[in-house]
Protein backbone atom coordinates (compact mmCIF):
# COMPACT_ATOMS: atom_id res chain seq x y z
CA UNK A 1 0.00 0.00 0.00
CA UNK A 2 1.47 3.28 -1.25
CA UNK A 3 2.17 5.77 1.88
CA UNK A 4 1.06 9.56 1.40
CA UNK A 5 3.82 11.82 0.35
CA UNK A 6 5.17 15.44 0.95
CA UNK A 7 4.44 17.77 -1.91
CA UNK A 8 7.96 18.30 -2.36
CA UNK A 9 7.89 14.44 -2.82
CA UNK A 10 5.51 14.11 -5.54
CA UNK A 11 7.27 17.09 -7.42
CA UNK A 12 10.32 14.78 -6.88
CA UNK A 13 8.95 11.87 -8.51
CA UNK A 14 6.98 13.83 -11.47
CA UNK A 15 10.21 15.31 -12.43
CA UNK A 16 12.74 11.98 -12.44
CA UNK A 17 10.18 10.20 -14.31
CA UNK A 18 9.36 12.93 -16.82
CA UNK A 19 13.14 13.58 -17.52
CA UNK A 20 13.39 9.87 -18.68
CA UNK A 21 10.44 11.05 -21.33
CA UNK A 22 11.67 14.63 -22.72
CA UNK A 23 9.58 15.31 -25.94
CA UNK A 24 11.76 15.36 -29.55
CA UNK A 25 12.87 18.43 -30.92
CA UNK A 26 11.80 19.62 -34.29
CA UNK A 27 12.90 22.46 -36.67
CA UNK A 28 9.56 24.62 -37.43
CA UNK A 29 9.11 28.24 -39.15
CA UNK A 30 8.98 31.35 -36.66
CA UNK A 31 5.32 32.10 -36.87
CA UNK A 32 4.44 28.58 -36.90
CA UNK A 33 6.14 27.70 -33.19
CA UNK A 34 4.41 30.67 -31.17
CA UNK A 35 3.64 28.46 -28.20
CA UNK A 36 6.29 25.98 -28.11
CA UNK A 37 9.88 25.55 -26.22
CA UNK A 38 12.96 26.42 -27.28
CA UNK A 39 15.12 23.01 -27.60
CA UNK A 40 18.01 25.10 -28.58
CA UNK A 41 19.12 28.54 -28.55
CA UNK A 42 18.27 30.91 -31.05
CA UNK A 43 21.25 32.59 -32.70
CA UNK A 44 20.93 36.30 -34.69
CA UNK A 45 21.88 35.50 -38.04
CA UNK A 46 22.40 39.42 -38.70
CA UNK A 47 23.01 42.67 -36.50
CA UNK A 48 20.42 44.67 -35.24
CA UNK A 49 20.38 47.37 -36.69
CA UNK A 50 22.17 45.94 -39.80
CA UNK A 51 23.50 49.16 -40.42
CA UNK A 52 24.11 52.67 -39.18
CA UNK A 53 20.25 54.49 -39.74
CA UNK A 54 18.66 57.68 -38.57
CA UNK A 55 16.14 57.53 -35.55
CA UNK A 56 14.51 60.33 -36.71
CA UNK A 57 13.29 62.43 -39.37
CA UNK A 58 16.06 65.33 -39.69
CA UNK A 59 18.98 66.13 -41.05
CA UNK A 60 22.50 64.34 -41.27
CA UNK A 61 25.44 67.09 -40.54
CA UNK A 62 29.28 66.12 -40.91
CA UNK A 63 31.75 67.01 -38.63
CA UNK A 64 31.53 70.79 -39.70
CA UNK A 65 28.78 71.71 -38.89
CA UNK A 66 29.01 70.77 -35.24
CA UNK A 67 30.00 74.08 -32.60
CA UNK A 68 28.81 76.42 -35.84
CA UNK A 69 26.20 79.05 -35.65
CA UNK A 70 26.08 78.99 -39.79
CA UNK A 71 23.45 78.55 -42.17
CA UNK A 72 24.05 75.32 -44.09
CA UNK A 73 23.52 74.74 -47.70
CA UNK A 74 21.21 71.41 -47.76
CA UNK A 75 22.34 69.00 -50.50
CA UNK A 76 20.57 66.07 -51.12
CA UNK A 77 18.47 63.56 -49.75
CA UNK A 78 18.78 60.19 -47.84
CA UNK A 79 15.99 58.03 -47.42
CA UNK A 80 14.52 54.85 -46.21
CA UNK A 81 15.70 52.15 -48.23
CA UNK A 82 18.04 53.43 -49.82
CA UNK A 83 21.40 51.40 -50.33
CA UNK A 84 24.59 52.22 -48.33
CA UNK A 85 26.44 53.27 -51.76
CA UNK A 86 23.10 55.84 -52.60
CA UNK A 87 23.76 57.45 -49.39
CA UNK A 88 27.41 57.73 -50.19
CA UNK A 89 26.71 59.59 -53.09
CA UNK A 90 25.31 62.12 -51.27
CA UNK A 91 27.91 64.63 -50.41
CA UNK A 92 28.18 66.52 -47.22
CA UNK A 93 27.91 68.65 -45.21
CA UNK A 94 23.99 68.96 -44.54
CA UNK A 95 21.32 66.71 -46.11
CA UNK A 96 17.61 65.65 -45.83
CA UNK A 97 17.42 62.17 -44.31
CA UNK A 98 14.53 59.99 -43.13
CA UNK A 99 14.07 57.70 -40.29
CA UNK A 100 15.73 54.26 -40.90
CA UNK A 101 17.88 55.69 -43.77
CA UNK A 102 21.32 54.35 -44.10
CA UNK A 103 23.99 57.39 -42.54
CA UNK A 104 27.06 58.21 -45.17
CA UNK A 105 30.32 57.82 -43.62
CA UNK A 106 30.46 61.39 -43.50
CA UNK A 107 27.56 61.88 -40.90
CA UNK A 108 28.38 62.38 -37.25
CA UNK A 109 24.62 63.47 -35.90
CA UNK A 110 21.52 63.55 -37.07
CA UNK A 111 19.61 66.84 -35.66
CA UNK A 112 15.43 66.55 -35.66
CA UNK A 113 13.24 68.37 -38.56
CA UNK A 114 11.93 70.34 -34.96
CA UNK A 115 15.46 72.19 -34.40
CA UNK A 116 16.01 73.42 -37.73
CA UNK A 117 14.91 76.56 -39.34
CA UNK A 118 14.95 76.06 -43.23
CA UNK A 119 15.36 79.22 -45.24
CA UNK A 120 15.79 78.38 -49.54
CA UNK A 121 17.38 74.92 -48.94
CA UNK A 122 19.48 76.63 -45.90
CA UNK A 123 19.29 75.00 -43.13
CA UNK A 124 20.33 76.89 -39.73
CA UNK A 125 20.25 74.77 -36.17
CA UNK A 126 18.67 76.32 -33.39
CA UNK A 127 20.91 74.28 -30.80
CA UNK A 128 24.59 72.81 -30.24
CA UNK A 129 24.34 69.34 -31.87
CA UNK A 130 25.89 66.38 -30.37
CA UNK A 131 28.22 64.44 -32.03
CA UNK A 132 25.94 60.44 -32.58
CA UNK A 133 22.63 62.12 -31.40
CA UNK A 134 19.71 60.42 -33.32
CA UNK A 135 21.86 57.74 -34.83
CA UNK A 136 21.50 54.14 -34.37
CA UNK A 137 25.03 52.19 -34.49
CA UNK A 138 24.66 48.88 -36.55
CA UNK A 139 24.13 45.89 -33.54
CA UNK A 140 23.79 48.28 -31.14
CA UNK A 141 20.30 46.55 -30.34
CA UNK A 142 21.49 42.72 -31.13
CA UNK A 143 24.54 41.99 -32.25
CA UNK A 144 25.31 39.11 -35.11
CA UNK A 145 25.93 35.86 -33.56
CA UNK A 146 24.25 36.55 -30.68
CA UNK A 147 22.06 34.08 -28.30
CA UNK A 148 18.94 36.25 -28.44
CA UNK A 149 16.76 32.70 -26.35
CA UNK A 150 17.99 30.40 -24.76
CA UNK A 151 17.04 26.96 -24.42
CA UNK A 152 14.06 26.66 -22.14
CA UNK A 153 12.44 29.80 -23.11
CA UNK A 154 8.96 29.60 -24.38
CA UNK A 155 8.17 31.74 -27.64
CA UNK A 156 5.57 34.35 -27.33
CA UNK A 157 4.57 36.33 -30.19
CA UNK A 158 6.26 39.42 -28.88
CA UNK A 159 9.76 37.13 -29.41
CA UNK A 160 8.96 36.96 -33.26
CA UNK A 161 9.92 41.10 -33.84
CA UNK A 162 13.27 40.33 -32.45
CA UNK A 163 14.00 37.04 -34.04
CA UNK A 164 12.44 38.14 -37.36
CA UNK A 165 14.32 40.99 -37.31
CA UNK A 166 17.70 39.01 -36.62
CA UNK A 167 16.81 36.92 -39.72
CA UNK A 168 15.96 33.93 -37.90
CA UNK A 169 13.40 32.29 -39.80
CA UNK A 170 13.15 28.97 -38.67
CA UNK A 171 13.75 27.55 -34.72
CA UNK A 172 14.18 24.15 -32.75
CA UNK A 173 11.68 23.08 -30.38
CA UNK A 174 10.55 20.71 -28.67
CA UNK A 175 7.15 19.53 -30.19
CA UNK A 176 3.72 19.94 -29.00
CA UNK A 177 2.62 17.86 -25.88
CA UNK A 178 0.10 15.37 -27.32
CA UNK A 179 -2.93 15.45 -23.79
CA UNK A 180 -5.62 13.85 -22.80
CA UNK A 181 -8.31 14.58 -20.33
CA UNK A 182 -11.34 13.02 -18.70
CA UNK A 183 -14.21 14.10 -15.89
CA UNK A 184 -15.75 11.40 -14.19
CA UNK A 185 -19.08 11.43 -12.23
CA UNK A 186 -22.35 10.13 -13.34
CA UNK A 187 -23.94 12.99 -11.87
CA UNK A 188 -21.83 15.35 -14.80
CA UNK A 189 -23.53 16.73 -18.08
CA UNK A 190 -22.09 18.63 -20.45
CA UNK A 191 -22.72 22.36 -20.97
CA UNK A 192 -23.98 22.19 -24.39
CA UNK A 193 -26.36 19.62 -23.17
CA UNK A 194 -29.01 22.24 -21.30
CA UNK A 195 -30.35 22.75 -18.39
CA UNK A 196 -29.10 19.87 -15.49
CA UNK A 197 -32.17 17.35 -14.21
CA UNK A 198 -32.77 16.28 -10.75
CA UNK A 199 -29.40 15.37 -9.48
CA UNK A 200 -27.15 16.75 -11.89
CA UNK A 201 -24.44 19.47 -12.42
CA UNK A 202 -22.86 20.76 -15.20
CA UNK A 203 -19.51 19.16 -16.06
CA UNK A 204 -16.76 22.27 -15.41
CA UNK A 205 -13.69 20.50 -14.75
CA UNK A 206 -13.10 18.83 -18.03
CA UNK A 207 -13.91 22.13 -20.22
CA UNK A 208 -11.20 23.66 -17.73
CA UNK A 209 -9.00 20.90 -18.13
CA UNK A 210 -9.11 21.28 -21.99
CA UNK A 211 -8.29 24.77 -22.04
CA UNK A 212 -5.60 24.76 -19.31
CA UNK A 213 -3.95 22.54 -21.64
CA UNK A 214 -4.18 24.71 -24.56
CA UNK A 215 -2.99 27.76 -22.64
CA UNK A 216 -0.11 25.44 -21.89
CA UNK A 217 0.86 24.83 -25.25
CA UNK A 218 -0.41 21.15 -25.80
CA UNK A 219 -2.77 19.73 -28.29
CA UNK A 220 -5.69 18.04 -26.76
CA UNK A 221 -6.20 14.91 -28.47
CA UNK A 222 -8.85 13.22 -26.62
CA UNK A 223 -11.29 14.68 -24.44
CA UNK A 224 -14.38 12.42 -22.97
CA UNK A 225 -16.51 12.02 -20.26
CA UNK A 226 -16.65 8.79 -18.32
CA UNK A 227 -19.05 6.83 -16.41
CA UNK A 228 -18.64 5.35 -13.01
CA UNK A 229 -17.61 1.77 -13.44
CA UNK A 230 -14.51 -0.22 -13.77
CA UNK A 231 -15.34 -1.07 -17.27
CA UNK A 232 -15.80 2.24 -18.61
CA UNK A 233 -12.71 4.17 -16.96
CA UNK A 234 -10.42 0.76 -18.26
CA UNK A 235 -11.93 1.25 -21.81
CA UNK A 236 -10.91 4.99 -21.56
CA UNK A 237 -7.25 4.09 -20.64
CA UNK A 238 -7.13 2.01 -23.61
CA UNK A 239 -8.30 4.36 -25.46
CA UNK A 240 -5.84 6.68 -24.48
CA UNK A 241 -3.19 4.57 -24.62
CA UNK A 242 -3.91 3.52 -28.57
CA UNK A 243 -3.23 7.49 -28.90
CA UNK A 244 -0.08 7.02 -27.66
CA UNK A 245 -0.31 10.33 -26.02
CA UNK A 246 2.40 11.99 -23.49
CA UNK A 247 0.41 12.56 -20.94
CA UNK A 248 -3.08 12.32 -19.75
CA UNK A 249 -5.15 14.30 -16.76
CA UNK A 250 -8.77 12.65 -15.48
CA UNK A 251 -10.62 14.37 -12.76
CA UNK A 252 -12.98 12.58 -9.93
CA UNK A 253 -12.97 9.01 -8.70
CA UNK A 254 -9.28 8.98 -6.82
CA UNK A 255 -10.82 9.14 -3.05
CA UNK A 256 -11.91 5.92 -1.16
CA UNK A 257 -15.38 5.97 -2.21
CA UNK A 258 -17.18 2.86 -3.97
CA UNK A 259 -17.37 4.34 -7.32
CA UNK A 260 -13.99 5.61 -7.50
CA UNK A 261 -12.58 3.72 -10.05
CA UNK A 262 -9.24 5.46 -10.94
CA UNK A 263 -7.16 3.50 -8.99
CA UNK A 264 -8.70 0.06 -9.66
CA UNK A 265 -8.48 0.76 -13.37
CA UNK A 266 -5.16 1.46 -13.85
CA UNK A 267 -3.84 -1.53 -11.67
CA UNK A 268 -6.18 -3.60 -14.14
CA UNK A 269 -4.93 -2.51 -17.71
CA UNK A 270 -0.66 -2.76 -15.64
CA UNK A 271 0.25 0.45 -15.10
CA UNK A 272 2.69 2.08 -13.02
CA UNK A 273 0.99 4.13 -9.25
CA UNK A 274 3.90 6.17 -8.60
CA UNK A 275 2.23 7.93 -5.74
CA UNK A 276 -1.59 8.48 -4.81
CA UNK A 277 -2.25 10.70 -1.82
CA UNK A 278 -0.24 14.11 -0.83
CA UNK A 279 -0.05 15.71 2.21
CA UNK A 280 -1.84 18.88 1.06
CA UNK A 281 -4.90 21.10 1.40
CA UNK A 282 -6.32 21.11 -1.08
CA UNK A 283 -6.32 18.41 -3.24
CA UNK A 284 -5.08 15.05 -0.96
CA UNK A 285 -6.19 12.70 -3.02
CA UNK A 286 -3.95 13.41 -6.06
CA UNK A 287 -2.84 10.58 -7.86
CA UNK A 288 0.63 9.86 -9.75
CA UNK A 289 0.86 6.69 -12.39
CA UNK A 290 2.44 5.78 -15.49
CA UNK A 291 1.00 3.48 -18.41
CA UNK A 292 2.66 0.73 -19.52
CA UNK A 293 3.01 2.25 -23.25
CA UNK A 294 4.56 5.00 -20.59
CA UNK A 295 2.21 7.87 -21.04
CA UNK A 296 2.43 9.92 -17.58
CA UNK A 297 -1.59 10.09 -16.04
CA UNK A 298 -2.52 12.43 -13.43
CA UNK A 299 -5.96 11.42 -11.52
CA UNK A 300 -7.11 14.43 -10.06
CA UNK A 301 -9.40 14.99 -7.02
CA UNK A 302 -12.84 16.05 -8.93
CA UNK A 303 -13.61 18.97 -6.72
CA UNK A 304 -13.10 22.13 -8.58
CA UNK A 305 -10.44 24.15 -6.85
CA UNK A 306 -8.88 20.57 -6.07
CA UNK A 307 -8.43 19.70 -10.09
CA UNK A 308 -7.20 23.28 -10.37
CA UNK A 309 -4.62 23.65 -7.79
CA UNK A 310 -3.27 20.50 -8.66
CA UNK A 311 -3.22 21.39 -12.63
CA UNK A 312 -1.37 24.40 -12.25
CA UNK A 313 1.40 22.97 -9.71
CA UNK A 314 2.17 19.17 -10.48
CA UNK A 315 0.46 18.84 -14.21
CA UNK A 316 2.34 21.86 -15.67
CA UNK A 317 5.51 20.87 -13.83
CA UNK A 318 6.02 17.54 -15.51
CA UNK A 319 5.06 19.45 -18.60
CA UNK A 320 7.89 21.87 -18.19
CA UNK A 321 10.51 18.77 -17.32
CA UNK A 322 8.86 17.15 -20.49
CA UNK A 323 9.82 20.39 -22.52
CA UNK A 324 13.10 21.02 -20.19
CA UNK A 325 12.18 24.45 -18.93
CA UNK A 326 13.90 26.05 -16.22
CA UNK A 327 11.97 25.17 -13.06
CA UNK A 328 9.85 27.61 -11.74
CA UNK A 329 10.64 30.21 -8.47
CA UNK A 330 7.91 31.57 -6.55
CA UNK A 331 7.93 35.00 -5.64
CA UNK A 332 8.67 35.98 -2.58
CA UNK A 333 5.78 38.72 -1.52
CA UNK A 334 5.01 40.04 2.51
CA UNK A 335 1.43 38.86 3.24
CA UNK A 336 -1.22 41.20 3.72
CA UNK A 337 -3.49 39.30 6.08
CA UNK A 338 -2.99 36.57 8.82
CA UNK A 339 -3.08 32.77 7.93
CA UNK A 340 -3.90 30.23 10.28
CA UNK A 341 -2.20 26.67 9.33
CA UNK A 342 -1.21 23.37 10.77
CA UNK A 343 2.12 21.87 10.96
CA UNK A 344 2.46 18.90 9.09
CA UNK A 345 0.44 19.53 5.44
CA UNK A 346 1.25 21.63 2.49
CA UNK A 347 -1.27 24.93 1.61
CA UNK A 348 -2.73 26.07 -1.80
CA UNK A 349 -4.26 29.06 -1.47
CA UNK A 350 -6.18 31.63 -3.80
CA UNK A 351 -4.42 35.18 -3.54
CA UNK A 352 -4.16 37.96 -5.00
CA UNK A 353 -0.48 40.20 -5.50
CA UNK A 354 -1.78 43.90 -4.90
CA UNK A 355 0.01 47.31 -4.58
CA UNK A 356 0.60 48.95 -1.57
CA UNK A 357 2.72 51.66 -0.21
CA UNK A 358 5.87 49.74 0.16
CA UNK A 359 5.51 47.27 -3.05
CA UNK A 360 3.92 44.43 -4.17
CA UNK A 361 2.16 42.36 -1.49
CA UNK A 362 0.03 39.23 -1.30
CA UNK A 363 -2.88 38.56 0.44
CA UNK A 364 -5.06 35.25 0.56
CA UNK A 365 -8.83 35.39 -0.28
CA UNK A 366 -11.71 34.55 1.76
CA UNK A 367 -13.38 31.33 0.36
CA UNK A 368 -10.18 29.12 0.74
CA UNK A 369 -13.10 25.71 0.35
CA UNK A 370 -12.04 22.97 -2.42
CA UNK A 371 -16.13 23.44 -3.76
CA UNK A 372 -15.93 27.89 -3.85
CA UNK A 373 -14.64 29.01 -7.65
CA UNK A 374 -15.92 32.38 -6.87
CA UNK A 375 -12.66 33.46 -5.96
CA UNK A 376 -11.08 32.01 -8.54
CA UNK A 377 -12.58 35.15 -10.83
CA UNK A 378 -11.02 37.49 -8.15
CA UNK A 379 -7.70 35.88 -7.60
CA UNK A 380 -4.34 36.24 -9.69
CA UNK A 381 -1.62 33.23 -8.24
CA UNK A 382 -1.34 31.41 -5.72
CA UNK A 383 0.38 31.32 -1.85
CA UNK A 384 1.97 28.02 -1.10
CA UNK A 385 3.04 26.99 2.07
CA UNK A 386 4.64 23.80 2.77
CA UNK A 387 4.49 21.27 5.78
CA UNK A 388 6.92 22.41 7.89
CA UNK A 389 5.57 25.91 8.00
CA UNK A 390 2.69 26.97 10.62
CA UNK A 391 0.68 29.89 10.90
CA UNK A 392 1.60 32.89 9.19
CA UNK A 393 1.51 36.48 10.22
CA UNK A 394 0.91 39.85 8.12
CA UNK A 395 4.34 40.99 7.09
CA UNK A 396 6.03 37.48 6.58
CA UNK A 397 7.62 36.55 3.25
CA UNK A 398 5.38 33.61 1.66
CA UNK A 399 6.08 32.28 -1.98
CA UNK A 400 3.82 33.31 -4.33
CA UNK A 401 2.97 31.75 -8.40
CA UNK A 402 0.92 33.75 -10.70
CA UNK A 403 -2.15 32.10 -11.93
CA UNK A 404 -0.65 31.99 -15.09
CA UNK A 405 2.63 30.65 -15.35
CA UNK A 406 3.43 32.40 -18.76
CA UNK A 407 1.98 35.44 -17.74
CA UNK A 408 5.65 36.32 -16.35
CA UNK A 409 8.85 35.96 -18.19
CA UNK A 410 10.30 32.54 -17.42
CA UNK A 411 13.17 33.90 -14.95
CA UNK A 412 10.49 34.08 -12.08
Amino acid sequence: MLNMISMEAALGEIQAIAETRVLKAESRPLQQAVGQVLAEPSIAALAIPPFRNSARDGFIVSADVLGSDESWPVIGEIRAGDTLEQAEDVKGPVARIMTGAPIPSWGVAVVMLEHVEVDNEHARFQQPIEAGSWMREQGSDIAAGQVILSAGRRLIAEHVQALASSGVTDVVVHRRPRVGVCSTGEELVALESGIPGSGQIYDSNRPFMQAQMQAYGCDVVVSEHVGDTLDAMTGFLHRVMDESLDLVVSSGAVSMGRYDFVKPALEAVGAEIVFHKVMQKPGKPLLFAVLPNGTLYFGLPGNPVSTTANCRFYVHHALAVLQQKPMEKPLKLRLENDIEKPEGIAVILKARCVRAKDGLRVQALEGQESFQTKPLLDMNGWIVLSEHLGSMQAGDLVSFYPANPNGLPDIF
